[in-house]
């Protein structure tokens, strides 16, 4: 390190210059007590494995240099490479995992290392050394707070490329579930390591109907599961938002209580599969339990409650030529007529043939009622002794429910 004097920059003395440059000729002890300081006062340089005492030493060489380079006027702070060294600082420690607050409580002890070496510098001179020393307290402590900003601002800039990167890493990782390619143990190993879940144990998933009007169901319920302290992850597909749950020891009823708080919420639930590497016929069966809830309806449902609905939507050609066939002669009645028959057709049918119980819920006497159900038969030509008639209207009925399945 050279011991010729440069000129002071403007609006800094030249005793604080001078200051600066003795500092800067003796930056390897310096160092080496920066290094000592930091280890001593905060653990989390040692308990990381990639800051090693050489990479820490390298660290604190390079942003004392530039600090002192700046403040002897060695270096113009507007210059390209004035704050390389923070930011590099910065940028290497966010990906090392330390935390931000050690590295600030680094460049506090390089300030203290700093001012300490003032100091001593101070005290072998006279009355201008310990006027110098006023002065380079406030241009000192200026500098190190720049820098500070420049480490902060390059460690909060990586952290948010990791958290994107993390993102896109488990985006990719859930697309491979979904997709089914978590029966390569390689993606279903990774997969479970990434996401918490559970390579080989009890999952379900989720699928949360979240168009524009229920944009933020899908983040209700995951914090609904959470809460109650089911684990899942979830990925944004279109208008779907799909959630991989880890079961435990919960069953699929825990599940769907969990995310019945959720107002006004339509979500379809898997059966459980055994591990990650079903997670793809999962997200099918979930897939179609949403769909066979009808349109107006909210809900949260499972597959196994609303089988017939469900081969009905997965079969929507089939349904359509059923319902022509069971109910073509009612549907193509007047408005008001046609929901009268229906209504009755449903009640009778949801009070197990009771045309006594069907009367009392529709307000109506007995006699009407019969009377609309052997209009019923006239119009359709079903029986009302009919088994496999009676099935027909059943499904008919549900398929006209279900309405145009949502895509």
């Amino acid at each position: 390190m050279t011991a010729e004097r440069s000129p002071a920059p403007a609006g800094r003395s030249p005793a604080v210059a001078a200051l600066g440059q003795t500092l800067l000729a003796d930056l390897d002890r310096l160092t080496e007590r920066l290094v000592e300081a930091i280890l001593d006062e905060d653990p989390s340089y040692s308990a990381r494995a990639g800051v090693t005492r050489e990479d820490l030493a390298r660290s604190c060489h390079a942003n004392l240099e530039r600090l002192l380079q700046a403040l002897g006027g060695v270096s113009d702070l507007d210059s390209d490479n004035a704050f390389d060294a923070p930011r590099e600082t910065g940028h290497r420690r966010a990906e090392q995992g330390l935390p931000l607050e050690s590295v600030l409580h680094a460049y506090r002890l390089g300030y203290r290392t700093i001012w300490e070496g003032l100091v001593a510098q101070a005290q072998t001179g006279g009355p201008a050394s310990v006027d110098a020393l006023v002065t380079a307290a406030s241009e000192v402590w200026e500098l190190v707070d720049r820098y500070s900003a420049a480490v902060a601002d390059a460690y909060r800039h990586t952290e948010s490329e990791i958290a994107r990167r993390d993102d896109r890493r488990r985006d990719a990782l859930l697309d491979a579930l979904l997709e089914g390619r978590g029966s390569d143990r390689s993606v279903a190993a990774d997969a479970a390591a990434v996401l918490d879940l559970p390579e080989h144990g009890r999952v379900t998933v989720v699928v949360v109907h979240s168009a524009a009007e229920s944009s933020g169901h899908g983040a209700a319920a995951r914090d609904a599961l959470a809460v109650r302290g089911h684990r899942s992850a979830w990925r944004t597909r279109a208008d779907r938002e799909v959630g991989i749950v880890s079961l435990g020891r919960a069953t699929l009823a825990d599940i769907c209580t969990a995310l019945q708080v959720v107002p006004a919420i339509r979500a379809g639930v898997a059966p459980e599969v055994e591990g990650l590497a079903d997670v793809d016929v999962a997200h099918r069966m979930a897939e179609t339990a949403l769909r066979a809830l009808p349109a107006q309806r909210s809900g949260v449902v499972d597959l196994a409650s609303c089988l017939p609905a469900a081969l009905l939507v997965t079969a929507p050609d089939l349904a359509g030529r059923l319902v022509e066939r069971a109910l073509g002669g009612v549907l193509a009645l007047e408005t008001d007529e046609r929901a009268v028959l229906l209504d009755t057709l449903t009640t009778w049918l949801d009070t197990g043939g009771s045309a006594g119980q069907t009367a009392a819920r529709l307000y109506c006497h007995r006699n009407t009622v019969l009377n609309r159900l052997r209009r019923l038969e006239a119009l359709t030509g079903r029986s009302l002794e009919r088994v496999d008639h009676l099935v027909e209207w059943s499904l008919a009925l549900m398929a006209l429910e279900l309405g145009p399945a949502p895509t």
